[in-house]
């Protein structure tokens, strides 16, 4: 996807610069001088609302364009060429809508909508046009002619319109050149931004980036514990070739030579079974265009790299090396003389000091080799470390369990006493269950407490507290009316307006801000691009403040500042530093006096950065607002925006909703991805039960020539499951909800709940599907056959 992007980059920008000038358009004569440099296309884009008589009124983004729009990529319509029709001179505009506003508003092709009170036929669907991937993906999203926003006199409300200019250069083979001349022609601004096509698609790069590396961890987490089913394999392999080996080792050939021969066996495989993932790795594209957005034109291709396909093959050769070290070492103990003995000694995993060194290097070697590979370098090494950590955790509790066991074995039931012996001896399965289902589980509990929360505080907590209806940037010569309209249809309702203007971030005590704060920066939001900022006489209760001091009303010649106390904390600010803003072209430098408790929470009007009002009086501004009212959020919408057309508003339900539908689908990759993990862990439970084949065998041909019935060793094999699983549910349930309560309370900032439902669930399930796969395993030696062992055999 990444090479997609990049090679579409253009495309996706729709020039080879973009130059964004905000509220107000480009002087003339520099708009010439761009001209000089190529074809130059101008747009605007705003947000409005598109409604339908009948129909609540639809929040979307407008783009009214030129007729050199696109100068890359082209639009892609339903019916095909309908972009056209919007560049026509007819009495009626045309616009162009995506589906989202067509199954909202219930229109079809050649019916009329309202803009901003003006009718507008509508011609066709917008399915995918340039420029898109960074925006209206997901919402809704418009298309005008510019001659039609010109000629109606359409307008915004001020701060949510922005001019955009596109160009294409006419000497293509000297873009630094040109890109350069370009931005010297607007230096004369700082406020004026510009977009390259490396940025273009940087916002889908990052979401990428992120999703990858969560993929990445989870993957070498099922590699690692699919390790542990490698070793107890070929420890069962090594066991049951315990004669041959003998043999071997009596005509001459030493443990090294039959290891490397082994060995050479297992790279074999490994070279096949990489292969195999890696054409499955190839073809994925194919698959991933069923699930992308058709708006963002990106259409992926398989692509085969020798270097791709060597990455695979090396980490899965350093997690076969970790894990089959112990197992072909323990080679070593198989002796020739065992020939001459008529019995089975079976070998044990080897660690030896020498195993342990190069153990420890190749785990480095591993995490080292992940870590570099990644942009979240700190949050891999961390995942490495719980990681190691909780399976050093889960093995310390399997020799907790045995050692408690073992102080406590006195059981007058047959049953209880061979489940007690399962479990403390040498052979148990009590480690490498508890280690194998332990971690996924944990994982999966993590994953699920997290998703479960963040949907349940979008679907139940928030709309319990957010407002009904946000009202986006409100002209303050119409803010009074406004407010009067909507208290006479509801007497009652909660209302609240607050000032607004832009701000962008300068500096933090005459240091350039970009030369501070890193990408990686959780409140880097901050201070990138345009912030809205506002005023008050006072702070309000929902946002204390937890350091500083308020300041004194009056003064107009300085500028005081409260920010986000979070947000300042993260940026490194303390009381008394001097920031500097670019307020409407100019920079102005102001004192930070507080930091306040910010809730974003609620979705009620909220600002990082708030300043005094004596200062911010004589700045232009604008308002926006909220509205909860026990009427119908409907209804109130349609008549603000009949009687106020430039009026807009969006309905947070719907945008709770849109939003609450992808986390139904990231609750179910996640949980996918996690199940992964624990069928892993489960196939590596039954490789372990398949060492254990021999082991039990004879066990239960002694239990059969006792007397001891099926039922008896089937109650053993429960009670033995049933001690290890309910001692590893404590400590994973203990992990997950301590590693789900700092993701959600300290990286989310919402509430943490524990769900008993979902626990109980996933518990349950993950018990029963693992007790049936262990019964499947051991159904070979349940009832064996008496007479081998009379024999000898």
């Amino acid at each position: 996807m990444n090479n997609e992007i990049e090679a579409n980059s253009k495309e996706l920008l729709g020039g080879d610069i973009q130059i964004t000038s905000g509220i107000d358009p480009l002087p003339s004569l520099v708009f010439e001088e761009l001209k000089d440099l190529g074809k130059v296309s101008s747009t605007i884009e705003l947000a409005t609302m598109v409604s339908k008589k009948g129909q609540s009124p639809v929040f979307s983004e407008l783009r009214a364009v030129d007729d050199n729009y696109p100068l890359y990529g082209e639009i892609i319509t339903t019916p095909q060429g309908a972009a056209e029709k919007i560049f026509l001179n007819t009495e009626k505009p045309t616009v162009l809508i995506n589906e989202s506003i067509q199954n909202l508003l219930q229109v079809e092709i050649g019916d009329d909508v309202v803009i901003m009170g003006k009718s507008f036929n509508v011609g066709g669907l917008v399915l995918s046009v340039p420029d898109l991937a960074e925006r209206a993906v997901f919402g809704e999203f418009a298309i005008i002619s510019k001659s039609s926003y010109d000629q109606f006199g359409l307008s915004s409300a001020g701060s949510f319109l922005d001019h955009e200019y596109r160009l294409k250069f006419s000497n293509s083979n000297e873009e630094g050149e040109q890109t350069r001349l370009a931005k010297s022609i607007i230096a004369y601004d700082d406020s004026i931004e510009t977009r390259l096509p490396g940025e273009s698609g940087r916002s889908l790069n990052r979401i990428i980036d992120n999703f990858s590396n969560f993929l990445n961890l989870v993957s070498v987490s099922a590699m690692i514990i699919a390790g542990i089913g490698i070793s107890n394999t070929l420890l069962s392999f090594v066991n049951q070739r315990n004669t041959s080996i003998a043999v071997k080792k009596s005509i001459g050939f030493s443990s090294n030579f039959i290891q490397l021969m082994y060995f050479y066996e297992i790279i074999l495989i490994l070279i096949g079974t990489s292969i195999i993932a890696y054409l499955f790795g190839v073809f994925s594209p194919l698959l991933a265009n069923e699930f992308l957005p058709k708006s963002l034109g990106i259409d992926l291709q398989p692509t085969v790299s020798l270097i791709g396909y060597l990455n695979i093959f090396f980490i899965g050769l350093l997690v076969v090396l970790i894990f089959s070290i112990p197992s072909l070492y323990s080679i070593s103990e198989i002796k020739a003389v065992a020939l001459f003995r008529n019995t089975f000694q079976p070998v044990s995993l080897n660690f030896s000091l020498k195993n342990i060194i190069l153990l420890a290097i190749l785990v480095t070697i591993l995490t080292t080799y992940f870590v570099l590979q990644t942009e979240q370098k700190y949050y891999t090494v961390l995942y490495f470390l719980a990681f190691f950590i909780t399976m050093l955790i889960f093995y310390g509790v399997s020799k907790l369990l045995i050692f408690f066991l073992r102080r406590f074995h006195k059981f007058s039931n047959n049953g209880y006493r061979i489940a007690y012996r399962n479990i403390v001896a040498k052979k148990s399965l009590a480690p490498i269950m508890t280690i194998s289902l332990g971690i996924g589980l944990t994982l999966l509990l993590t994953l699920s407490f997290v998703a479960n929360n963040l949907k349940k505080e979008i679907s139940d907590s928030i709309p319990s507290m957010a407002p009904d209806l946000f009202f986006v940037s409100i002209d303050r010569d119409i803010k009074s009316d406004l407010e009067s309209f909507i208290k006479n249809m509801d007497p009652n309702v909660a209302l609240e307006f607050s000032p607004m203007a832009s701000a962008s971030f300068i500096s933090l005590n005459g240091t350039p801000i970009e030369e501070l704060v890193s990408e990686n920066n959780r409140s880097a939001w901050v201070v990138r691009g345009d912030r809205r900022i506002s005023w008050a006489e006072k702070p309000k209760p929902d946002n204390p403040i937890i350091e500083g001091e308020w300041w004194e009303p009056g003064n107009e010649n300085e500028m005081f500042i409260s920010m986000d106390s979070r947000a300042a904390y993260d940026l490194g600010m303390k009381i008394n530093d001097k920031i500097t803003l670019n307020i409407l072209g100019r920079d102005v430098t102001g004192t930070l006096k507080n930091f306040r408790e910010v809730d974003y929470r609620d979705i009620s009007v909220n600002f990082a950065i708030i300043i005094n009002k004596a200062f911010a009086k004589k700045l232009p501004y604008e308002y926006i607002g909220t509205l909860k009212s026990d009427l119908s959020s409907n209804d109130i919408l349609a008549l603000v925006v009949e009687r106020f057309p430039n009026v807009s508003a969006i309905k947070v339900d719907r945008i709770l909703s849109q939003i609450s539908g992808v986390l139904n689908k990231i609750f179910i990759a996640v949980t996918g991805i996690s199940l992964i993990v624990i069928v892993i862990g489960l196939i590596v439970i039954v490789s372990a039960v398949m060492v254990q084949t021999t082991f039990r065998r004879y066990n239960n041909l002694i239990y059969k020539i006792l007397g001891v019935d099926f039922p008896t060793i089937l109650k053993a094999m429960t009670i033995e499951f049933a001690v290890i699983y309910f001692t590893l549910i404590f400590f994973a349930l203990s992990v997950a909800v301590l590693g789900s309560y700092l993701v959600v309370e300290n990286t989310l900032q919402l509430t943490w709940k524990f769900d008993l439902g979902l626990t109980l669930w996933i518990l349950l399930t993950t018990a029963t599907v693992s007790f049936v796969l262990i019964l499947i395993a051991n159904k070979s030696i349940f009832s064996p056959k008496v007479y081998p062992l009379i024999r000898n055999e």
